[in-house]
Protein backbone atom coordinates (compact mmCIF):
# COMPACT_ATOMS: atom_id res chain seq x y z
CA UNK A 1 0.00 0.00 0.00
CA UNK A 2 1.48 3.35 -1.04
CA UNK A 3 1.97 6.09 1.54
CA UNK A 4 0.18 9.35 0.83
CA UNK A 5 2.84 12.01 0.35
CA UNK A 6 2.83 14.94 2.75
CA UNK A 7 2.50 18.38 1.17
CA UNK A 8 4.70 21.02 2.73
CA UNK A 9 4.99 24.72 2.07
CA UNK A 10 8.08 26.17 3.76
CA UNK A 11 8.30 29.85 4.74
CA UNK A 12 11.94 30.68 5.39
CA UNK A 13 14.61 33.33 5.90
CA UNK A 14 17.24 30.90 4.59
CA UNK A 15 20.22 30.80 6.89
CA UNK A 16 22.44 27.75 7.30
CA UNK A 17 20.05 25.93 9.65
CA UNK A 18 17.21 26.63 7.20
CA UNK A 19 19.30 25.00 4.45
CA UNK A 20 19.71 21.83 6.49
CA UNK A 21 16.01 21.85 7.38
CA UNK A 22 14.92 22.30 3.77
CA UNK A 23 17.22 19.51 2.59
CA UNK A 24 15.65 17.14 5.15
CA UNK A 25 12.28 17.79 3.50
CA UNK A 26 13.59 17.64 -0.06
CA UNK A 27 15.25 14.27 0.47
CA UNK A 28 12.31 12.53 2.08
CA UNK A 29 10.52 10.32 -0.48
CA UNK A 30 7.16 10.81 1.24
CA UNK A 31 7.21 14.61 1.12
CA UNK A 32 6.21 17.04 -1.63
CA UNK A 33 7.55 20.55 -1.07
CA UNK A 34 4.98 22.41 -3.15
CA UNK A 35 6.58 25.82 -2.72
CA UNK A 36 9.01 27.89 -0.69
CA UNK A 37 8.18 31.44 0.39
CA UNK A 38 10.89 33.86 1.47
CA UNK A 39 10.85 36.52 4.18
CA UNK A 40 13.42 38.94 5.54
CA UNK A 41 15.39 37.73 8.54
CA UNK A 42 18.86 36.32 8.15
CA UNK A 43 19.05 38.45 4.98
CA UNK A 44 16.77 40.60 2.87
CA UNK A 45 13.87 38.73 1.27
CA UNK A 46 15.32 38.71 -2.25
CA UNK A 47 18.68 37.42 -1.01
CA UNK A 48 16.79 34.73 0.89
CA UNK A 49 15.19 33.74 -2.41
CA UNK A 50 18.61 33.48 -4.05
CA UNK A 51 19.81 31.34 -1.16
CA UNK A 52 16.85 29.02 -1.59
CA UNK A 53 17.65 28.65 -5.29
CA UNK A 54 21.16 27.53 -4.31
CA UNK A 55 19.66 24.87 -2.04
CA UNK A 56 17.31 23.67 -4.76
CA UNK A 57 20.11 23.54 -7.30
CA UNK A 58 22.31 21.29 -5.17
CA UNK A 59 19.25 19.09 -4.54
CA UNK A 60 18.33 19.06 -8.25
CA UNK A 61 14.89 20.48 -7.35
CA UNK A 62 14.79 23.78 -9.21
CA UNK A 63 11.29 22.91 -10.39
CA UNK A 64 9.97 23.86 -6.93
CA UNK A 65 8.64 27.44 -7.11
CA UNK A 66 10.32 30.08 -4.93
CA UNK A 67 8.39 33.24 -4.00
CA UNK A 68 9.93 36.41 -2.57
CA UNK A 69 7.83 38.04 0.12
CA UNK A 70 7.90 40.74 2.77
CA UNK A 71 11.11 42.66 3.34
CA UNK A 72 9.84 44.74 6.27
CA UNK A 73 7.91 43.94 9.45
CA UNK A 74 4.21 44.74 9.65
CA UNK A 75 4.83 48.09 11.33
CA UNK A 76 8.04 48.87 9.48
CA UNK A 77 10.16 48.64 12.63
CA UNK A 78 12.93 46.75 10.85
CA UNK A 79 15.74 45.36 12.96
CA UNK A 80 19.31 45.09 11.67
CA UNK A 81 19.89 41.66 10.14
CA UNK A 82 21.77 39.24 12.37
CA UNK A 83 25.35 38.62 11.31
CA UNK A 84 25.30 35.08 12.70
CA UNK A 85 24.97 33.59 9.19
CA UNK A 86 26.97 36.35 7.47
CA UNK A 87 25.57 39.32 5.59
CA UNK A 88 23.91 37.11 2.94
CA UNK A 89 22.61 34.42 5.28
CA UNK A 90 24.93 31.83 3.74
CA UNK A 91 28.18 32.74 5.42
CA UNK A 92 29.19 35.06 2.56
CA UNK A 93 30.41 31.95 0.76
CA UNK A 94 30.48 32.78 -2.97
CA UNK A 95 28.97 30.54 -5.62
CA UNK A 96 30.02 31.38 -9.16
CA UNK A 97 27.43 28.96 -10.53
CA UNK A 98 24.49 30.15 -8.45
CA UNK A 99 21.11 30.02 -10.22
CA UNK A 100 19.97 33.21 -11.89
CA UNK A 101 17.42 35.38 -10.09
CA UNK A 102 15.13 35.01 -13.12
CA UNK A 103 14.14 31.65 -11.61
CA UNK A 104 12.38 33.46 -8.75
CA UNK A 105 8.62 33.60 -9.25
CA UNK A 106 7.07 36.97 -10.06
CA UNK A 107 4.11 36.26 -7.77
CA UNK A 108 4.48 37.72 -4.27
CA UNK A 109 4.93 35.18 -1.46
CA UNK A 110 1.81 36.34 0.39
CA UNK A 111 -0.52 35.85 -2.58
CA UNK A 112 1.19 32.51 -3.23
CA UNK A 113 0.49 31.40 0.34
CA UNK A 114 -3.20 32.25 -0.01
CA UNK A 115 -3.48 30.65 -3.45
CA UNK A 116 -1.68 27.42 -2.55
CA UNK A 117 -3.73 27.01 0.62
CA UNK A 118 -6.87 27.13 -1.55
CA UNK A 119 -5.45 24.76 -4.17
CA UNK A 120 -4.41 22.22 -1.53
CA UNK A 121 -7.14 22.82 1.04
CA UNK A 122 -6.92 20.48 4.02
CA UNK A 123 -3.72 18.87 2.70
CA UNK A 124 -0.98 21.50 2.99
CA UNK A 125 1.18 21.81 6.11
CA UNK A 126 2.86 25.17 6.56
CA UNK A 127 6.30 25.17 8.15
CA UNK A 128 7.58 28.57 9.30
CA UNK A 129 11.29 28.84 9.98
CA UNK A 130 11.73 32.62 9.82
CA UNK A 131 9.90 35.76 10.99
CA UNK A 132 6.15 35.42 10.50
CA UNK A 133 5.47 38.50 8.38
CA UNK A 134 4.40 36.66 5.23
CA UNK A 135 1.98 34.46 7.18
CA UNK A 136 0.46 37.38 9.09
CA UNK A 137 -0.06 39.22 5.81
CA UNK A 138 -1.75 36.14 4.34
CA UNK A 139 -4.14 36.15 7.30
CA UNK A 140 -4.86 39.83 6.69
CA UNK A 141 -5.44 39.17 3.00
CA UNK A 142 -7.71 36.17 3.57
CA UNK A 143 -9.20 35.52 7.00
CA UNK A 144 -9.93 31.91 6.02
CA UNK A 145 -6.30 31.20 5.07
CA UNK A 146 -5.39 29.30 8.23
CA UNK A 147 -8.55 27.22 8.26
CA UNK A 148 -7.50 25.75 4.91
CA UNK A 149 -4.21 24.41 6.31
CA UNK A 150 -3.71 20.89 7.60
CA UNK A 151 -1.47 22.38 10.28
CA UNK A 152 1.27 24.88 10.97
CA UNK A 153 4.70 24.24 12.53
CA UNK A 154 6.71 27.20 13.75
CA UNK A 155 10.27 27.59 14.96
CA UNK A 156 10.15 30.66 17.13
CA UNK A 157 9.25 32.22 20.42
CA UNK A 158 10.21 31.13 23.89
CA UNK A 159 8.22 29.43 26.61
CA UNK A 160 10.52 30.19 29.56
CA UNK A 161 11.24 33.86 28.86
CA UNK A 162 14.82 33.21 27.71
CA UNK A 163 15.82 35.14 24.62
CA UNK A 164 18.63 34.90 22.09
CA UNK A 165 18.26 38.46 20.73
CA UNK A 166 17.23 40.29 23.89
CA UNK A 167 16.98 39.06 27.46
CA UNK A 168 13.51 37.76 26.72
CA UNK A 169 12.90 37.54 22.96
CA UNK A 170 13.80 34.92 20.35
CA UNK A 171 15.04 36.08 16.90
CA UNK A 172 12.05 35.18 14.68
CA UNK A 173 9.44 36.68 17.01
CA UNK A 174 11.70 39.65 17.85
CA UNK A 175 12.10 40.46 14.15
CA UNK A 176 8.35 41.07 13.79
CA UNK A 177 6.45 40.80 17.08
CA UNK A 178 3.18 42.06 15.58
CA UNK A 179 3.27 39.34 12.93
CA UNK A 180 3.89 36.68 15.58
CA UNK A 181 0.95 38.06 17.59
CA UNK A 182 -1.36 37.91 14.57
CA UNK A 183 -0.37 34.35 13.68
CA UNK A 184 -0.75 32.94 17.19
CA UNK A 185 -4.08 34.63 17.80
CA UNK A 186 -5.71 34.60 14.37
CA UNK A 187 -4.38 31.75 12.20
CA UNK A 188 -7.26 29.36 13.04
CA UNK A 189 -5.13 26.29 12.36
CA UNK A 190 -3.49 23.73 14.66
CA UNK A 191 -0.14 25.35 15.58
CA UNK A 192 2.90 23.48 16.87
CA UNK A 193 5.78 25.62 18.14
CA UNK A 194 9.38 24.54 18.63
CA UNK A 195 10.74 27.28 20.88
CA UNK A 196 14.24 28.62 21.39
CA UNK A 197 14.64 26.97 24.81
CA UNK A 198 13.59 23.59 23.42
CA UNK A 199 16.15 23.88 20.63
CA UNK A 200 18.86 25.01 23.03
CA UNK A 201 18.12 22.15 25.39
CA UNK A 202 18.35 19.65 22.53
CA UNK A 203 21.61 20.80 20.95
CA UNK A 204 23.71 17.96 19.52
CA UNK A 205 27.13 16.70 20.67
CA UNK A 206 30.09 18.35 18.98
CA UNK A 207 31.62 14.94 18.20
CA UNK A 208 28.53 14.11 16.17
CA UNK A 209 28.74 17.41 14.33
CA UNK A 210 32.39 16.87 13.42
CA UNK A 211 31.43 13.72 11.51
CA UNK A 212 28.47 15.47 9.90
CA UNK A 213 30.49 18.57 8.98
CA UNK A 214 33.31 16.69 7.28
CA UNK A 215 31.17 14.72 4.85
CA UNK A 216 32.61 14.88 1.33
CA UNK A 217 29.33 14.32 -0.51
CA UNK A 218 27.77 17.04 -2.66
CA UNK A 219 25.37 18.04 0.12
CA UNK A 220 28.06 17.74 2.77
CA UNK A 221 30.45 20.04 0.93
CA UNK A 222 27.67 22.54 0.22
CA UNK A 223 26.63 22.77 3.88
CA UNK A 224 30.20 22.86 5.12
CA UNK A 225 31.01 25.73 2.76
CA UNK A 226 28.14 27.98 3.84
CA UNK A 227 28.72 27.25 7.54
CA UNK A 228 32.46 27.99 7.67
CA UNK A 229 32.02 31.50 9.02
CA UNK A 230 29.56 30.37 11.70
CA UNK A 231 32.03 27.78 12.96
CA UNK A 232 34.91 30.26 12.85
CA UNK A 233 33.12 33.23 14.40
CA UNK A 234 30.70 31.70 16.88
CA UNK A 235 31.98 28.25 17.86
CA UNK A 236 35.76 28.56 17.66
CA UNK A 237 36.00 31.28 20.35
CA UNK A 238 34.46 28.85 22.85
CA UNK A 239 36.94 26.16 21.95
CA UNK A 240 39.81 28.64 22.21
CA UNK A 241 38.73 29.16 25.82
CA UNK A 242 38.60 25.43 26.46
CA UNK A 243 34.81 25.36 26.48
CA UNK A 244 33.18 22.42 24.71
CA UNK A 245 30.03 23.78 23.07
CA UNK A 246 27.30 21.63 21.58
CA UNK A 247 26.03 22.19 18.04
CA UNK A 248 22.81 24.20 17.90
CA UNK A 249 19.97 22.72 15.84
CA UNK A 250 16.99 25.02 15.37
CA UNK A 251 14.90 25.14 12.19
CA UNK A 252 15.71 21.50 11.52
CA UNK A 253 13.51 20.54 14.49
CA UNK A 254 10.46 22.37 13.13
CA UNK A 255 10.68 20.76 9.70
CA UNK A 256 11.37 17.31 11.11
CA UNK A 257 8.45 17.65 13.54
CA UNK A 258 6.14 18.36 10.62
CA UNK A 259 7.31 15.30 8.71
CA UNK A 260 8.15 12.53 11.18
CA UNK A 261 5.76 11.23 13.82
CA UNK A 262 8.53 10.11 16.19
CA UNK A 263 10.32 13.46 16.61
CA UNK A 264 8.11 15.04 19.28
CA UNK A 265 8.26 13.16 22.57
CA UNK A 266 6.43 15.67 24.74
CA UNK A 267 4.33 18.77 24.09
CA UNK A 268 1.73 20.83 25.92
CA UNK A 269 -1.43 22.45 24.55
CA UNK A 270 -1.71 25.97 25.98
CA UNK A 271 -2.77 29.50 25.20
CA UNK A 272 0.11 31.75 24.19
CA UNK A 273 0.41 35.28 22.87
CA UNK A 274 3.19 37.80 22.22
CA UNK A 275 4.12 40.89 24.24
CA UNK A 276 4.06 44.03 22.08
CA UNK A 277 4.24 47.03 24.41
CA UNK A 278 6.85 46.51 27.11
CA UNK A 279 10.31 47.92 26.31
CA UNK A 280 11.79 45.12 28.42
CA UNK A 281 9.92 42.14 27.00
CA UNK A 282 8.72 43.17 23.52
CA UNK A 283 8.66 40.10 21.27
CA UNK A 284 8.53 37.58 24.11
CA UNK A 285 6.02 34.76 23.78
CA UNK A 286 3.87 34.76 26.91
CA UNK A 287 2.43 31.37 27.86
CA UNK A 288 -0.62 30.93 30.08
CA UNK A 289 0.59 27.77 31.80
CA UNK A 290 -1.98 27.98 34.61
CA UNK A 291 -4.97 28.91 32.43
CA UNK A 292 -5.32 32.25 34.21
CA UNK A 293 -6.95 33.89 31.18
CA UNK A 294 -9.35 31.05 30.52
CA UNK A 295 -8.60 31.41 26.82
CA UNK A 296 -8.90 28.42 24.52
CA UNK A 297 -5.61 26.68 23.79
CA UNK A 298 -4.16 27.97 20.52
CA UNK A 299 -0.75 26.28 20.32
CA UNK A 300 1.09 23.08 21.18
CA UNK A 301 4.53 23.81 22.59
CA UNK A 302 7.15 21.13 21.99
CA UNK A 303 9.13 20.48 25.15
CA UNK A 304 10.99 17.26 24.46
CA UNK A 305 12.50 16.01 21.18
CA UNK A 306 13.95 12.70 20.03
CA UNK A 307 17.41 13.90 19.06
CA UNK A 308 18.39 10.47 17.71
CA UNK A 309 15.86 10.90 14.91
CA UNK A 310 17.28 14.31 14.03
CA UNK A 311 20.84 12.99 14.01
CA UNK A 312 19.74 10.18 11.71
CA UNK A 313 17.88 12.48 9.29
CA UNK A 314 20.69 15.03 9.11
CA UNK A 315 23.28 12.31 8.61
CA UNK A 316 21.15 10.94 5.78
CA UNK A 317 21.24 14.35 4.07
CA UNK A 318 25.04 14.26 3.76
CA UNK A 319 25.46 10.52 3.15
Amino acid sequence: MSVKRKKLLIDTDAGVDDAQAILIALQDPDVDVIGITCVMGNADAKQVGLNVLRILKVADKLDIPVFVGCNDPLLGDKKPASDYHGSDGFGDAPDKEAPDESLLQSEHAVTALVRLAKEHEGEMTLVCIGPLTNVAMAIRMDGTFGSRLKGCYIMGGNHEGKGNMTTSAEFNFYSDPEAAYVVLNQLKSPITIVTWETCDRHSLPWDWFQTFHHSQTVFGLFLSNIEKSVISNFYQPFFDQGICKNYEVVDQYAVASAIFDDVIIEGDAVYASVELRSPLTRGQMVVDWSNVTGNEHNVRIVKKINTEVIEEKLQKVVS
